[in-house]
């Protein structure tokens, strides 16, 4: 729903003193599409209790005084005001002319008095009059002077404005009454000579008679609480037999018979509440047991007890019950003045309680009225909020549809109106004492996120200085103009509950309200500024470190000096390693808050070195390295009882060639390191193991000798392989004679090993004889003989010094 405000009906109208509330209380009338309503006493005649006319279009443009429409010392009684489909009728007082009956077609041309029934300042009525709506006239009570006061009529013209029956011939009054339409037949009822009795009229005089005298002779059957059910009229009245009855009637004699009883708790109409539901009359009486439903189709036999209300539930005279779309509802009051809505289907199981999900207070419940389908209702609270609530007699089709304006605690909508489809609800706020304003279906009006109640923590020692407090708004059109009766900078005194009241109005002109009742409490602890994170401190004592906790600086909003503790106390003894300290501070609200760090007493005192060495130097022992070894330090620190040793190599490992460093750090239980570094050097520095080969004769035919050339030489190393070379190099021409050669084998290390051996190359013109005869020979028998020859001549050839073979 969106919330429009019309006008504000105090802004001129109203003397001070609290809010009109005429509109709640008073009848509107709707003409032209316009809607006609009283607000409180005009300012010029408060003496008076005048009350000023108004209208509205439904803008807030069209809604204005209608003043203006009257003559100037013109009082209308407001409960008068009716219309047909023409005009207004209403009864109004003039010095000049007394109480008579005004019509208006809303210009000030077309309002007049419509007959002056007794000439002169006496009036024609002697009580604001009760008009009551028949087509395009009014029928009312009235007097002439001559006769009393009887059953007249009007349709808005002096001519047409006539008495209907003298139903009490004389000067004696009849005073008709309880006007009601059912079916065709409009009832009432009058004094004639037999007593009040129940009378029906058609608007002439002949068709205006009495019903049926329900009480024989001249007293008073006192028919009342007229309601219509199709053509059926029920009533309640006495017969002088049984008291307070239920009747029914048709309009006729015969038709008009009693139904049930009702027994004493009828006597006062404020506790009988009586509607059609369908066919079938429901009726509420309170009386001495409390409150009961029933139902009746019209016969003694039918009439039937539906529920019986909660021994402490009451009713409330100004509040009825009300039938919308197939269920009725009413209200009724607890023990603890709360207000519950019930509903009914006319059915015991069908009558029961809608479970509304209201805010915290006392609340009750106004203005009860069919819409849209629906039974439409205000909810006031009693710390001044007002909200519109719905329902279709489902707890799933009961909501609550938008927030009125509200703040004053002293005035709750009493009543809705219906126009152009829409609401009308007067209702007073912390800005308007009385303003009316317009609620039309809308998908997206402005809406506060309103909780009923929050806290607000404090930020001074009084309590909380508003800032930033207004709730989110939701929906609506930019820009918004929001207001609040505590804007920032006022000061929410401490643990105090104050309704605070919000109001925000978008481009469109559509209001969102919000009250919340606002606390302020010291919620939050007192701050510590500059709280550490860690600290570290150093030792030379195996028991640890006497700690003092660092000055840090402690506030409070409220409290001027918070009570700081200690966990472990200030002055203790920490341990060696990691201590989590708490410095909690408690203000006088008893809010605490803690300052929470960690002390690392570390020991300050180095271990000794675990190097006793500083070089390891070993021979390779093949490709991979050596395994290296040297002694360790096995001391202990002297604050730590535990020290952790950790090496980057072990002794005992195998180290590859070269140099490799080997990282031994020495950790005491405190975390306090000393570091110190072995070389570890492996070298290969022993020469390959190399064998020469024996000393060895080349023979040759050529006169000039032959070129070098040797059997192996071997070298055997334990780390890599050796290059072997001789000297003079293979290849190398040797004339005839003795030669040394020299054979050299360097492994990769630059290790170098030499030996020699002895050659000879003697001069054999027959060494190459085989090859020659081969070279001329075929191969028959004779060239075998050659061949052994020359294979003789070789092995010669290939003999040691010493006259063994070679190998």
């Amino acid at each position: 729903m969106s919330v429009r405000l019309l006008t504000d009906l105090t802004q001129e109208t109203v003397q001070p003193g609290g809010p009109g509330s005429h509109f709640d209380s008073g009848p509107t009338a709707t003409l032209n599409g316009r809607l006609f309503f009283f607000t409180g006493p005009r300012a010029e005649a408060p003496a008076r209790s005048a009350p000023e006319l108004w209208v509205t279009d439904g803008t807030r443009a069209g809604t204005r005084s209608a003043q203006d429409l009257l003559p100037a010392n013109l009082v209308i009684d407001e409960s008068s005001l009716r219309a047909t489909s023409h005009r207004l009728f209403f009864t109004a007082t003039d010095a000049s002319t007394g109480r008579e009956l005004w019509t208006s077609d809303g210009t000030p041309a077309g309002t007049h008095l419509v007959r002056e029934l007794q000439p002169g300042p006496d009036s024609a009525f002697d009580s604001p009059g009760a008009l009551f709506v028949s087509g395009d006239a009014v029928l009312f009570t009235a007097s002439d002077g001559v006769s009393g006061f009887e059953l007249w009529k009007s349709d808005g013209t002096e001519a047409g404005t006539v008495r209907v029956k003298d139903v009490l011939p004389g000067t004696g009054s009849s005073r008709p009454g309880e006007l009601t339409r059912a079916g065709d037949t409009v009832y009432f009822s009058a004094t004639g000579p037999e007593g009040r009795e129940l009378w029906r009229t058609d608007g002439t005089e002949a068709g205006t008679r009495r019903v049926r005298d329900l009480r024989e002779g001249t007293g008073d059957a006192s028919p009342r609480a007229f309601t219509a059910v199709g053509s059926t009229l029920f009533f309640v009245a006495d017969d002088g037999l049984r008291g307070p009855a239920l009747w029914k009637s048709d309009g006729t004699q015969a038709g008009t018979a009693f139904v049930t009883d009702l027994g004493p708790s009828a006597a006062s109409p404020s506790r009988l509440r009586l509607a059609a539901l369908g066919d079938t009359l429901l009726f509420l009486v309170e009386g001495p047991d409390g409150v009961a439903l029933w139902r009746t189709n019209g016969t003694e036999a039918g009439s039937l007890p539906v529920k019986a209300l909660p021994g402490a539930m009451t009713l409330d005279s100004s509040r009825g019950l009300v039938a919308v779309g197939g269920r009725a509802y009413f209200s009724a009051r607890g023990a603890n003045f709360n207000d519950a809505l019930w509903v009914t289907d006319g059915t015991t199981e069908g009558t029961r309680t809608l479970p509304l999900d209201f805010p915290q207070g006392r609340v009750s419940l106004d203005a009860l009225t069919e819409w849209d389908g629906a039974l439409a209702f205000t909810v006031a609270v009693d710390n001044g909020v007002r909200e519109l609530w719905r329902t279709d007699g489902t707890g799933a089709g009961t909501s609550r549809l938008t927030r009125l304006p509200s703040g004053d605690p002293g005035f709750a909508p009493k009543r809705l109106s219906h126009f152009q489809g829409s609401l009308v609800v007067a209702s007073a706020d912390a800005w308007t004492r009385l303003g009316l304003w317009r609620l039309d279906r809308d998908d997206a009006p402005p809406t506060f996120v309103c909780p009923a109640s929050e806290d607000v923590p404090s930020n001074s020692p009084q309590g909380t200085l508003a800032r930033d407090l207004r709730p989110p708004l939701v929906g609506g059109q930019p820009p918004f103009t929001v207001r609040s009766t505590h804007p920032d900078g006022t000061l929410l005194p401490l643990y105090q509950p104050i309704p605070i009241h919000y109001q925000a109005e978008d481009a469109e002109g559509r209001v969102a309200s919000c009250a919340i009742t606002t606390t302020s409490r010291d919620v939050s602890g007192p701050t510590f500024q500059g709280c550490p994170t860690e600290l570290t401190l150093d030792t030379w004592s195996a028991r640890g470190l006497t700690f003092h906790y660092p000055s840090v600086a402690v506030t409070d909003e409220t409290s001027p000096q918070p009570l700081i503790s200690y966990s472990p106390e200030n002055g203790s003894v920490l341990p060696l390693g990691d201590t989590v300290v708490t410095m909690t501070a408690k203000d006088s609200a008893g809010n605490a808050s803690t300052c929470t760090f960690t002390v690392t007493v570390r020991d300050a005192l180095a271990p000794s070195s675990a190097c006793k060495v500083s070089e390891v130097r070993v021979e390779a022992e093949g490709p991979e390295g050596a395994h290296a070894f040297w002694p360790e330090d096995t001391s202990t620190d002297g604050t730590s009882s535990q020290v952790t040793v950790t090496r980057t190599h072990a002794s005992g490992d195998l180290f590859p060639l070269g140099l490799t460093r080997v990282q031994v750090t020495r950790t005491d239980a405190a975390g306090t390191r000393s570091t110190c570094e072995i070389q570890v050097k492996v070298r290969d520095s022993r020469p390959p193991l190399l064998t020469c080969p024996s000393d060895l004769t080349l023979k040759t035919a050529v006169v000039s000798g032959t070129r070098a050339d040797y059997p192996p030489a071997t070298a055997k190393d334990a780390v890599s392989a050796a290059d072997i070379s001789y000297s003079p190099a293979v290849g190398t021409p040797l004339a005839p004679g003795v030669h040394a050669v020299q054979v050299t084998a360097i492994d990769a290390a630059g290790n170098a090993a030499l030996c020699d051996f002895h050659l000879t190359v003697e001069y054999d013109p027959t060494s190459d004889m085989r090859k020659g005869l081969g070279c001329s020979v075929g191969s028959g028998p004779s060239t075998a003989g050659w061949g052994a020859v020359l294979l003789l001549a070789w092995t010669w050839s290939r003999r040691r010094k010493d006259g063994t073979p070679r190998a």
